[in-house]
Protein backbone atom coordinates (compact mmCIF):
# COMPACT_ATOMS: atom_id res chain seq x y z
CA UNK A 1 0.00 0.00 0.00
CA UNK A 2 1.77 3.34 -1.14
CA UNK A 3 1.84 5.91 1.66
CA UNK A 4 -0.22 9.03 0.73
CA UNK A 5 0.62 11.74 2.42
CA UNK A 6 0.82 12.69 6.69
CA UNK A 7 -1.96 12.51 8.89
CA UNK A 8 -2.59 14.74 11.77
CA UNK A 9 -0.49 13.53 14.59
CA UNK A 10 -0.12 14.82 17.85
CA UNK A 11 2.26 17.55 17.04
CA UNK A 12 -0.76 19.01 14.70
CA UNK A 13 -2.74 19.85 17.68
CA UNK A 14 -2.86 23.01 18.99
CA UNK A 15 -5.11 23.65 21.85
CA UNK A 16 -6.82 27.25 23.06
CA UNK A 17 -7.32 27.70 27.06
CA UNK A 18 -8.45 30.97 28.67
CA UNK A 19 -4.51 31.00 29.91
CA UNK A 20 -3.66 30.87 26.20
CA UNK A 21 -2.33 28.44 24.35
CA UNK A 22 -1.68 25.01 25.93
CA UNK A 23 1.83 23.91 25.43
CA UNK A 24 1.92 21.58 28.18
CA UNK A 25 -0.85 19.37 27.08
CA UNK A 26 -0.38 15.87 26.95
CA UNK A 27 -4.03 14.81 26.30
CA UNK A 28 -7.44 16.40 25.26
CA UNK A 29 -10.49 13.81 24.45
CA UNK A 30 -14.15 15.17 24.18
CA UNK A 31 -17.10 13.50 23.25
CA UNK A 32 -20.89 13.77 22.80
CA UNK A 33 -24.09 12.07 22.39
CA UNK A 34 -28.16 12.33 22.37
CA UNK A 35 -30.22 9.32 22.95
CA UNK A 36 -32.79 7.99 20.94
CA UNK A 37 -35.44 5.58 22.30
CA UNK A 38 -38.00 3.62 20.09
CA UNK A 39 -41.54 4.55 20.94
CA UNK A 40 -44.11 1.92 20.22
CA UNK A 41 -47.95 1.93 20.31
CA UNK A 42 -49.75 -1.25 19.46
CA UNK A 43 -47.44 -4.63 18.08
CA UNK A 44 -43.91 -4.57 18.47
CA UNK A 45 -42.78 -2.79 15.88
CA UNK A 46 -41.60 1.24 17.07
CA UNK A 47 -43.77 3.72 15.32
CA UNK A 48 -41.44 6.77 16.37
CA UNK A 49 -38.89 7.68 18.59
CA UNK A 50 -38.13 9.93 21.31
CA UNK A 51 -35.05 11.91 21.49
CA UNK A 52 -33.48 12.30 25.34
CA UNK A 53 -30.95 15.40 26.37
CA UNK A 54 -28.20 16.26 24.67
CA UNK A 55 -24.38 15.56 26.43
CA UNK A 56 -20.74 16.40 26.18
CA UNK A 57 -18.28 16.01 28.00
CA UNK A 58 -14.29 15.51 27.81
CA UNK A 59 -10.75 15.42 29.40
CA UNK A 60 -7.63 16.62 29.42
CA UNK A 61 -3.91 16.59 30.64
CA UNK A 62 -1.95 19.01 31.75
CA UNK A 63 1.45 19.81 32.70
CA UNK A 64 1.54 21.12 36.26
CA UNK A 65 3.13 24.46 34.88
CA UNK A 66 0.19 24.52 32.63
CA UNK A 67 -2.25 23.39 35.47
CA UNK A 68 -0.60 26.07 37.03
CA UNK A 69 -1.63 28.95 34.70
CA UNK A 70 -4.78 27.41 34.44
CA UNK A 71 -5.74 27.69 37.69
CA UNK A 72 -4.83 31.50 38.32
CA UNK A 73 -7.46 32.36 35.43
CA UNK A 74 -10.15 29.85 36.31
CA UNK A 75 -9.79 31.56 39.64
CA UNK A 76 -10.02 34.92 38.29
CA UNK A 77 -12.81 33.86 36.52
CA UNK A 78 -14.89 32.88 39.16
CA UNK A 79 -13.99 35.55 42.07
CA UNK A 80 -11.11 33.84 43.63
CA UNK A 81 -12.44 29.67 43.81
CA UNK A 82 -11.67 27.67 40.70
CA UNK A 83 -14.73 25.75 40.25
CA UNK A 84 -17.00 28.85 40.64
CA UNK A 85 -15.73 30.39 36.91
CA UNK A 86 -17.73 31.23 34.22
CA UNK A 87 -18.25 28.86 31.26
CA UNK A 88 -15.14 29.20 29.05
CA UNK A 89 -14.60 28.14 25.13
CA UNK A 90 -11.52 25.38 24.57
CA UNK A 91 -10.79 25.51 20.86
CA UNK A 92 -8.64 22.36 19.24
CA UNK A 93 -7.49 22.75 15.53
CA UNK A 94 -5.54 19.90 13.92
CA UNK A 95 -3.65 21.76 11.36
CA UNK A 96 -0.87 20.04 8.86
CA UNK A 97 0.66 21.15 5.40
CA UNK A 98 -0.84 17.97 3.75
CA UNK A 99 -4.77 17.74 5.34
CA UNK A 100 -7.02 20.19 5.69
CA UNK A 101 -7.19 22.50 8.65
CA UNK A 102 -10.02 20.73 11.16
CA UNK A 103 -11.25 23.57 14.17
CA UNK A 104 -13.68 21.91 16.80
CA UNK A 105 -15.03 24.39 19.37
CA UNK A 106 -16.59 23.36 22.51
CA UNK A 107 -18.43 26.53 24.12
CA UNK A 108 -19.27 26.71 27.55
CA UNK A 109 -16.82 24.44 29.28
CA UNK A 110 -16.78 24.07 33.06
CA UNK A 111 -14.05 22.30 35.05
CA UNK A 112 -15.79 19.37 37.03
CA UNK A 113 -12.93 17.86 38.70
CA UNK A 114 -9.09 17.75 39.33
CA UNK A 115 -6.89 14.70 39.77
CA UNK A 116 -3.68 13.92 39.86
CA UNK A 117 -0.85 15.83 41.58
CA UNK A 118 2.08 13.98 43.38
CA UNK A 119 4.94 11.67 41.75
CA UNK A 120 7.32 9.01 42.49
CA UNK A 121 11.25 8.47 42.26
CA UNK A 122 11.97 8.71 38.52
CA UNK A 123 9.46 10.70 37.36
CA UNK A 124 10.09 12.60 34.18
CA UNK A 125 6.70 14.56 34.35
CA UNK A 126 5.93 14.89 38.15
CA UNK A 127 2.58 16.56 38.34
CA UNK A 128 0.52 15.93 35.76
CA UNK A 129 -3.07 16.94 36.51
CA UNK A 130 -6.19 15.61 34.97
CA UNK A 131 -9.20 17.81 34.13
CA UNK A 132 -12.42 16.47 33.55
CA UNK A 133 -14.64 18.73 32.19
CA UNK A 134 -18.35 19.27 31.22
CA UNK A 135 -19.21 21.69 28.02
CA UNK A 136 -22.77 23.02 28.29
CA UNK A 137 -23.57 24.22 24.49
CA UNK A 138 -23.31 21.86 21.66
CA UNK A 139 -19.77 21.09 20.11
CA UNK A 140 -19.14 22.73 16.76
CA UNK A 141 -17.50 19.57 15.08
CA UNK A 142 -15.65 21.90 12.36
CA UNK A 143 -18.17 24.49 11.60
CA UNK A 144 -20.93 22.09 11.99
CA UNK A 145 -22.76 22.18 15.65
CA UNK A 146 -24.04 19.21 16.58
CA UNK A 147 -27.01 20.74 17.93
CA UNK A 148 -29.03 23.48 16.92
CA UNK A 149 -30.32 26.15 19.51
Amino acid sequence: MAINGRNYDWEDIHVALPSGEAVGITEIKYSDSQTIEARYGRGSVPRGYGRGNYEASGSMVLDRDEWERLKIVLAALGGGAIYDHTPFPIIVAYANDDMGNVVDVLRSCKITKFDGAGGSQGDANAGPITCEFTILEPIVWNGVPAKMG
